[in-house]
């Protein structure tokens, strides 16, 4: 693996192997978790139906060996950022009638959301580059360095300095308490950006900037 080679070769501080090995199942099991609860809640079911379609994905993505979800998941997908993790978990801790990501989606944006989306957004197109071989560097490895998570923890706070409040925004929030978790423990691969963003969180974002486009047009 590239990554792997590169901290190697650096002397990047790398997550313990043990660490790696939690965070899969329980990474891909909280998203697995939401994904039940949204589907369920999508087929308009009752909240004991969302708690039990989700416990089940969880438990079988937690399943050890071949038998369990994240095995599979983990060969095609690697490992979920810290930040998607986040969003899920949120989301099923406001399991009641809809889903953070309904809500996300269908209600309006204020600054800071655009902001933060924007800024997953740029880094996500900035690194398909970088592995298309476009730019003549390697961002990808700047997430191995020790100047990218106090440039990620500067940009997250932009908009809570801006908006000059006590308390931050709850992307803000997000944004920072997924540095935060990085910076601690390293995971999920020793590497920032996988810490920020991956590809199924940055389709989503665009997704949902689009569609918060086309209700803002709608509104005017």
């Amino acid at each position: 693996m590239e990554w792997l080679s590169y901290a190697q070769n650096t002397r990047a501080q790398l997550p313990p192997l043990l660490w790696q090995q939690w965070w899969l199942p329980t990474a891909w099991g909280v998203v697995a978790a939401w994904m039940g609860v949204y589907l369920a809640g999508r087929w308009s079911l009752q909240l004991r139906a969302k708690i039990a379609l989700g416990g089940i994905l969880a438990i079988w993505v937690g399943l050890p060996g071949v038998w369990g979800g994240s095995y599979w998941l983990g060969l095609a997908f690697q490992s979920p950022s810290v930040s998607t993790v986040l969003v899920c978990g949120l989301g099923l801790s406001r399991v009641l009638h809809r889903t953070v990501f309904s809500g996300y989606l269908r209600s309006p944006w204020n600054r800071s959301q655009v902001f933060i989306s924007f800024c997953g957004i740029a880094l996500g197109w900035a690194l398909l580059l970088d592995t298309l071989g476009v730019w003549p560097g390697f961002i990808y490895d700047w997430g191995f360095g020790s100047i990218a998570p106090a440039t990620a923890v500067l940009i997250a706070a932009l908009p809570w300095i801006a908006a000059r409040k006590l308390v931050p925004n709850q992307s803000v929030v997000l944004g920072g308490t997924a540095i935060g978790f990085f910076l601690f423990l390293r995971l999920p691969t020793g590497n920032l950006f996988d810490a920020l963003i991956d590809p199924w969180l940055w389709c989503y974002l665009q997704f949902a900037l689009i569609r918060q486009m086309r209700l803002s047009v709608k509104r005017t």
